[in-house]
């Protein structure tokens, strides 16, 4: 059995091409998964942050208005005047 030279050649050429081609692929999924990685974990800390704010305004809601220092409303007379 003879083997051909360019034969041998080409089916390693394209094995190598598939290689680089499956590299490529395993870096890119690594991209991804770091980049979704990253956005969970913003996502958490948002969600920890905007229940402390909810909470401090609740409580600073549920507390009773304060007086301020204006004028009372004139209140009208009930009774005629004499």
């Amino acid at each position: 059995m003879r083997i051909s030279r360019r034969h041998s050649y080409r089916s390693r050429k394209n094995a190598s091409q598939r290689g680089v081609a499956v590299i490529v692929v395993l870096a890119l999924l690594a991209i991804i998964l770091l980049y979704i990685s990253a956005n969970a974990r913003t996502l958490y800390y948002l969600d920890r942050e905007i229940k402390l704010i909810e909470r401090q305004q609740i409580q600073r809601l549920a507390k009773p208005l304060p007086r301020t220092n204006s004028i009372p409303a004139i209140q009208p007379r009930t009774t005629p005047p004499p």
